[in-house]
């Protein structure tokens, strides 16, 4: 769906469409909602829309879509991993132990996560598979999704007609962020690696 499109059926539906272009982003479906949410800014700047309002429908879809996605993956990516990790070297004491290391340090986490871009819905899907608590996860994410709903659609109104250059803001850094992501990823397993090695030639 074009950007044309988008804007077109925000400004005619208003917060429906808000509800729902958040709520499919919320199931990982790639509708950026720095775009959805800095339009809707813009709307309230034109007096259009309340900005409240926008950003309680952003929060409402975005929160339904990103638990939707994170209960899928509690029911059945959990089995599936569990049945197939062995392929790709998470066995099960394996994923047990993520699981546990995740509920005890990954919950305040999501509230950052949650905020960059590309990347932001992807963690409901980690908390699924990695059986976060319900509750845990309501609180953190509502929040995670409170402040970026906010953030994105006062900005849009901050902006005003140039509400645009918030959307290639984040999306410019949304490559950065990721490129950084995976360089860290691979620092820590060689970093793993090294110090295992290291382990168990101390040990021979």
């Amino acid at each position: 769906m074009s950007d044309l499109n988008l804007t077109n059926i925000i400004a005619s539906y208003g917060y429906i469409a808000i509800l729902l272009f958040m709520f499919l982003e919320g199931m990982c479906i790639p509708i950026p909602s720095e775009f959805t949410m800095g339009f809707a800014g813009f709307l309230a700047y034109q007096g259009n829309l309340s900005l409240p309002e926008a950003i309680l429908a952003g929060w409402l879809g975005s929160f339904a879509g990103s638990f939707s996605i994170y209960l899928l993956a509690r029911k059945g990516g959990r089995k599936f991993l569990y049945s197939r990790g062995h392929l790709i070297h998470l066995g099960p004491e394996r994923l047990d132990t993520i699981g546990v290391w995740f509920n005890r340090y990954g919950p305040p986490l999501i509230i950052p996560w949650r905020q960059l871009p590309i990347i932001r819905t992807k963690i409901s899907i980690a908390a699924g598979l990695l059986d976060m608590r319900y509750i845990v996860f309501t609180i953190y994410t509502s929040l995670g999704i409170a402040i970026w709903c906010t953030l994105a659609a006062s900005l849009g109104y901050y902006f005003g007609r140039n509400w645009e250059l918030l959307v290639s803001f984040f999306s410019a850094l949304g490559y950065y962020v990721v490129i950084a992501i995976v360089i860290a990823a691979f620092a820590l397993v060689f970093f793993y690696y090294s110090r295992k090695r290291k382990l168990q030639k101390s040990l021979r």
